[in-house]
């Protein structure tokens, strides 16, 4: 059932915003029991004003300045939260992948093992923030230090109750070109938020019981507002601004860049890392692009019916051919892998030092980064991790 809904005449959102989001802060509106409730969250409020004020041709300057500043401060949010990680020692590292990709699946649950193992050896797993590969990463952070049952019985409980996201999220907003009247579809609204509940129940009993380790970063847009939230990542820099958001993703994964299947989002994370590791100064070294799932990524034949994306042979010649790296140092840093446990050796094996990730960071506008200190704290953190 459609039904038109006012404009939202002022920002539902703090244009100088104080730090990182919390999901809670993102979802607040949102009720259990009343499932249309999702419409109310500041997250969708904050996406329907982006959408009316002509999302990125703005049509109000105000809506536009105020924008401006919001995702100014949350670089700022974001660049202090990693910078307090670094200085305990936690190095941050991306995992890419599609928002389609079914609960409980084979991708699903290798890529939530992938970030709970990261998650504790140390490092800081960030994504796009959305469903599929994307929650899968927070779900296993989340669950860093608890063990493989606990993992396996979240992810069961995440296929059960609601596997598959909705076909229509893109159509719960909608306007009327001819009366410029907008429209919420109640009946997808709903569907969006029985697919939420399950994993919003299980941050929230997760929530009490955190450790330092089991901070994730999530980095979603409203520019996709109508792809949602995972209440699984414990801090949130959205931006209104996808250009932003896609630049930021890419530079804070100084440690590398682990790509589960995916389609044409994913395929533009890949070229865009591969655009900076192209471009890199001379003498710098090179960050892993880590390729899970080997037949996905290099094979063009098809026999399990599924489209591939055969981009490992276009790189070796984009990079190896055009002179940019040699045949040993592609074989090192341009990988793929059919485990997690490979995987995540990959990432742990190439780690650059702390003085490259910190130049990355800067690059953002991370500055007053203690070297010294985040050396010292990444060599104590390492000395407990078990042989």
């Amino acid at each position: 059932m459609l039904k038109p809904i006012k404009l939202v005449p002022h920002p539902p959102f703090n244009p100088i915003h104080d730090g990182l989001y919390s999901a809670d802060e993102l979802l607040s509106g949102f009720t259990p029991d009343n499932p249309l409730s999702v419409i109310d969250t500041a997250d969708y409020l904050s996406y329907l004003y982006f959408q009316q004020n002509g999302r990125t041709t703005i049509t109000d300057p105000f809506a536009g300045m105020m924008q401006a500043l919001h995702d100014a401060s949350i670089v700022q949010g974001m660049n202090k939260f990693l910078h307090d990680h670094l200085e305990k020692g936690r190095r941050p590292v991306a995992i890419m992948g599609g928002h389609r990709e079914n609960r409980g699946s084979d991708t699903y649950r290798a890529v939530a093992k992938i970030a709970q193992m990261l998650s504790e050896c140390g490092f800081l797993v960030a994504s796009g923030g959305g469903p599929g590969c994307m929650e899968a990463a927070h779900l296993g952070s989340l669950f860093a230090g608890q063990g493989e049952k606990a993992l396996t019985d979240s992810i069961n409980r995440l296929e059960k109750e609601a596997p598959s996201l909705p076909k229509n999220m893109g159509s719960v907003l909608t306007q009327d070109k001819n009366t410029r009247t907008w429209f919420i579809n109640e009946e997808y609204a709903e569907e969006l938020a029985v697919w939420m509940m399950p994993a919003w129940r299980i941050a929230q009993e997760r929530k009490a019981q955190l450790k330092p380790e089991n901070q994730s970063l999530a980095v979603p847009t409203w520019h996709y507002g109508h792809e949602p939230l995972t209440p699984l990542a414990t801090h949130i820099a959205k931006y209104f601004l996808n250009s932003i958001r896609e630049d930021v993703l890419l530079a804070l994964a100084s440690s590398g860049i682990i790509y589960s299947e995916g389609r044409a989002g994913t395929l533009q994370e890949v070229f865009q890392d591969a655009s900076q590791i192209y471009y890199r100064q001379e003498g710098e070294p090179v960050t892993s692009m880590v390729f899970f799932d080997s037949a996905f990524w290099t094979e063009p034949e098809q026999p399990d019916k599924k489209v591939h994306l055969p981009v490992c042979d276009l790189l070796f010649q984009l990079f190896v051919g055009g002179g940019k790296m040699t045949k040993e140092d592609f074989a090192r840093y341009i990988r793929k892998t059919d485990t997690p446990e490979e995987a995540v050796k990959i990432i742990t094996d190439n780690a650059p030092p702390v003085e490259r990730v910190i130049s990355n960071l800067v690059g953002i506008g991370m500055t007053d980064v203690d070297v010294a200190q985040v050396k010292s704290a990444l060599a104590k953190f390492q000395s407990l991790l078990p042989e």
